[in-house]
């Protein structure tokens, strides 16, 4: 395991949120929608390496790069999961992290988008996600849109914002705190809650396409190593 949680006898001490707290944090996230009717009943997760492009204003993606890579690289150490940029004109690309204007930034999600539908729920947001998956529960693209107007913070916090949820974590929850999957904050790193639910989420026991009630059974005895006694 790359992710471990130190003093976990101290976490209720220490204001950590306890694991019957973050078992519920696990449910909304990963199975919650804040569109009815999209909730999920399978786990949906990735099960290979990401390969990833930018699109869109090339100046925004050029300056934002590095703080991208950042990101993923903290994704990786928490999920195991690896990312692969490669060049805008080469084919086969799972994910597409597009960066555009207020202008422009319906059109752009409707040209990403596999059916106008899915932009249900995304009108006015700053940026915003698409994650498509098979009957298996595996992730199979991705897309990430980003409102480059909103200043070259928010879209660093939209890129570690979006991402994270590309990977099976789609919700948000105003009483997570502090959280990405709150949208009332804005971060720019993972929280020790996210930290813990990615790599919940991520354990190899975890299988795409895991019911609901069989998957909280195997997440919480993830938890419960990772966090005895928490």
């Amino acid at each position: 395991m790359v992710f471990g949680l130190a003093a976990q006898g101290a976490v209720a001490q220490e204001g950590r949120p306890t694991n019957d707290q973050l078992m519920g944090y696990f449910e909304t996230v990963v199975f919650g929608n804040e569109v009815p009717g999209r909730e999920a009943k399978i786990i949906r997760k990735w099960a290979s390496p990401i390969r990833y492009k930018f699109g869109g204003l090339t100046a925004v993606a050029e300056r934002s790069r590095a703080a991208a890579r950042a990101h993923m690289a903290s994704l990786t150490q928490f999920s195991n999961l690896a990312f692969e940029e490669i060049p805008a004109a080469e084919p086969g690309e799972q994910l597409v992290i597009w960066f555009t204007d207020t202008e422009r930034m319906e059109a752009d999600g409707l040209a990403l988008a596999a059916n106008p539908e899915d932009l249900v729920g995304t009108q006015g947001a700053r940026c915003f996600f698409l994650s498509y998956y098979g009957a298996d529960g595996v992730l199979v693209a991705a897309r990430v849109v980003i409102n480059a107007d909103h200043g070259q913070e928010v879209v660093e916090h939209c890129l570690l914002e979006e991402v994270t949820q590309t990977l099976g974590l789609p919700n948000d929850d105003p009483a997570i705190i502090p959280s990405i999957f709150n949208d009332t904050m804005q971060l720019d790193a993972l929280s020790f809650i996210d930290q813990v639910l990615v790599r919940m989420l991520y354990d190899p026991r975890l299988k795409p396409g895991t019911p609901r009630a069989e998957a909280l059974k195997i997440a919480r005895a993830v938890l419960e190593e990772l966090n005895p006694g928490g």
